[in-house]
């Protein structure tokens, strides 16, 4: 996989797991503690399936880029 694609692929996937995390605060404020804790977990589920599917399937192909991923988290607190 070339790298600009592999960029593309990562960063689709941040986007798609950023605003699932997001969900938490809303739901801990407007759903019991009941609700809040199965959506919870679907939406661990599913940041998960994404990470295993798609982030460490790119990873997992262009090991190079693993690092760079890394620090854009640990700097911008996200993939840019």
């Amino acid at each position: 996989m070339e790298e600009e694609l592999a960029w593309h692929v990562i960063t689709s996937a941040f986007c798609s797991t950023d605003p699932l995390r997001e969900l938490l605060p809303l739901l801990k404020e407007h759903c019991t503690d009941a609700e809040c804790d199965e959506y919870g977990k679907a939406i661990a589920r599913a940041i998960h399936s994404v990470q295993a599917e798609l982030i460490d399937r790119v990873i997992a192909a262009r090991p190079d880029i693993e690092q760079q991923i890394e620090a854009k988290i640990q700097k911008y607190g996200r993939v840019l």
